[in-house]
């Protein structure tokens, strides 16, 4: 999509810049991981037999990420990818100690979620396209933008549901364990009549804020996020437990209900809460969680 720059009600196209190579866009993601993808870092180029992973992180849920970048046009990069995404799930141990040793034990890996793998590249053909939707695990893909002094991500396939392991329900796997994805309807079948409409009613709102927002259902909560997650509502027995993501910037709340969380809870840049258990609540949760929303975007 191009990009016009206005000035004095006319506008001009601001042509695009290429990376020198593939290392220069690496480390420019690497150095703003977070901010732009919502995975912290553990290892950069990270060895392993027979290549290296461009970059190993772990996510919001404490989830294995591995990063590829795609520079030029490389058929190969995803079954690349592929392939050291097997080499995570094989080594659990590994990946435990690189993260205990990165975080001070204060982060348990989380392996009862599908590690995730992310291919970013400036562009992505159809034939590329159909195929990552046909694989099994799901592939992410993020297309980049470079300006010069601008720089942009976003997604190209939208991936709504993490795959669950499960020791109880789902799908067989090949090693006994099984895998279910979380539905809104079994989440909300926990919540008594009155927290389940207003859990609707903040959802919709929401929804409402922009196309961009996405929705991602685990067991008690309900994840919201564009580049990373923003607001995280919890269903509780008399209300909403709300986390929303404020990084350092400081929170507009004249009400003062919102508090910080502990550090030790190792949520990162989700760092501040609220409840809410009433529908006239929900104006100024939202006034809040929109903080939140344009902190993100």
């Amino acid at each position: 999509m191009p990009l016009f720059r206005l000035k004095d009600n006319k506008v001009m196209k601001v042509n695009g810049c290429e990376f020198k190579d593939e290392a220069e866009l690496e480390k420019l993601i690497e150095d703003n991981l977070e901010e732009l993808t919502g995975v912290k870092l553990l290892e950069r180029q990270y060895p392993i037999p027979n290549g290296r992973i461009d970059t190993l992180g772990i996510d919001e849920d404490n989830v294995p990420v591995v990063i590829e970048y795609k520079w030029v046009r490389d058929p190969g990069a995803i079954i690349q990818g592929l392939f050291y995404l097997d080499w995570v799930k094989q080594n659990k141990r590994t990946i435990n100690l690189i993260a205990k040793e990165k975080f001070n034990n204060k982060i348990e890996v989380n392996w009862n979620v599908e590690p995730r793998l992310i291919i970013i590249a400036k562009s992505f053909n159809e034939k590329e396209l159909s195929a990552i939707n046909q694989m099994t695990p799901s592939v992410e893909l993020k297309k980049y933008s470079y300006y010069g002094d601008l720089f942009n991500i976003e997604d190209v396939n939208v991936i709504r549901q993490k795959r669950i392991v499960d020791a109880k329900e789902g799908t067989e796997t090949g090693k006994g364990r099984k895998l279910k994805e979380y539905t809104l309807e079994n989440l909300l079948s926990k919540a008594e009549p009155k927290v389940r409409e207003l859990f609707e009613k903040l959802r919709e709102r929401i929804l409402a804020i922009s196309d961009d927002v996405r929705e991602k259902v685990g067991p008690w909560y309900c994840d919201y996020r564009t580049t990373s997650t923003f607001a995280s509502p919890n269903i509780q027995k008399d209300g909403l437990k709300i986390f929303i993501k404020m990084g350092a910037r400081k929170i507009n709340d004249p009400q003062k209900i919102t508090k910080p969380v502990p550090k030790t809870y190792g949520y990162g840049h989700l760092n501040t809460i609220f409840k809410i258990n009433s529908l006239d609540q929900i104006d100024y949760a939202m006034h809040l969680i929109k903080q939140a929303y344009d902190y993100v975007t």
